[in-house]
């Protein structure tokens, strides 16, 4: 009987509180990677999402619980209102993957009495049970407040992405194409609207087949629809990532902001040319490029229209960047591996 109850306990559901935010200036690929993520951890769980953002219900459709934060409240106050619902929910385990957090979130996490898992991208204060970094960066792997780096899983082989990305055969296909994939945030946006304005490199014949992708929380939408229509541009939004696998698959080239999209695509083995829209996107693109995995336009000039086209060329005419195998599509399952081995000490100790 006590080794039936043994059992029985230890497939308990796991009370998991993740604090994610999805949205224009957030972006929607930690919500991406996070709901990924738990569709391969095997152990049972009791999820609650605790964040800002609309966007949130598009990526945690069945069995979870939503806690919306006030968008415009501070990331220390959001730690401190997520801390709460943890403690009233009674939380097992907690899971971060929310950028902008401080010393002093991460201290506050620390100090609670849950066990805690960190998704970070840049390294620093970070205190927590585990932490997972995909990044390719050596330096964005130092975690000083980490003892003897117990617990830090990182570098490519621990890239969060999903599976399909690198289940994809990338081949040159005999008529040229183009993938444009948009991030998020301000300067994202602005971008979409160059590529498309009076500017745009796109006004050429060389390119007669452009199929554009923005995110969900893509601002303006119509009026970006209005514009990739008037230069042929087929313009999609929100597609699933399996789609998005195959549009990587299937083109000549993509032209694609920084974040998890330049992952994806070394993954797919797709010819990449990466506009790193935001200043911390800058040193990672130039690994990158250093390493002929791909392509740079550089921070100042993705917004040079005549730069873009030229780029492109280069690409169309010479496809050769390697990705070297350093990304190979299986970081989440190696994760969510760990995690459910984490979850077992959990319910064991419990």
């Amino acid at each position: 009987m006590d080794s039936e109850k043994d059992a029985a306990d230890k497939s308990d559901p796991i009370r998991l509180f993740i604090r994610l935010d999805a949205g224009h200036h957030t972006g929607l690929g930690h919500a991406a990677r996070v709901s990924e993520m738990l569709r391969h951890i095997t152990g049972p769980l009791d999820i609650h999402i605790c964040g800002a953002g609309a966007q949130l219900s598009l990526f945690f459709t069945h069995n979870v619980t939503f806690h919306f934060l006030a968008e415009s409240a501070s990331e220390e106050q959001k730690c401190a209102n997520f801390l709460n619902l943890a403690k009233k929910h009674k939380a097992d385990l907690l899971l971060i993957d929310q950028p902008g957090q401080t010393a002093k979130t991460w201290q506050a996490y620390h100090n609670s009495a849950f066990p805690v898992i960190a998704i970070d991208d840049y390294g620093g204060a970070v205190q927590a049970d585990m932490i997972f970094n995909g990044t390719i960066l050596n330096e964005y792997h130092h975690y000083p407040l980490m003892p003897e780096n117990d617990g830090l899983y990182c570098g490519g082989e621990y890239a969060l992405l999903n599976p399909v990305f690198g289940a994809v055969n990338w081949t040159e296909p005999t008529s040229k194409s183009l993938l444009i994939v948009i991030g998020g945030g301000d300067r994202a946006a602005g971008w979409a609207a160059a590529l498309t304005g009076d500017q745009s490199p796109f006004l050429s014949p060389l390119y007669p087949k452009i199929t554009m992708v923005v995110g969900g929380a893509f601002p303006e939408t119509e009026a970006l629809k209005l514009a990739c229509e008037k230069l042929g541009i087929s313009l999609r939004q929100n597609i699933p990532q399996s789609q998005l696998a195959h549009l990587l698959g299937q083109n000549s080239c993509a032209l694609i902001t920084g974040g998890m999209i330049v992952y994806e695509a070394l993954a797919s083995g797709c010819p990449a040319i990466i506009f790193p829209q935001e200043e911390n996107l800058i040193r990672e693109t130039d690994w990158f490029a250093a390493h002929k995995m791909a392509l740079n336009l550089g921070y100042e000039g993705g917004m040079d229209m005549n730069l873009v086209g030229k780029m492109i060329a280069l690409s169309y005419n010479n496809p050769t960047c390697k990705t070297q195998n350093i990304i190979d599509g299986k970081g989440i399952i190696r994760a969510a591996r760990i995690i459910d081995e984490f979850c077992a000490t959990i319910n064991q100790g419990s």
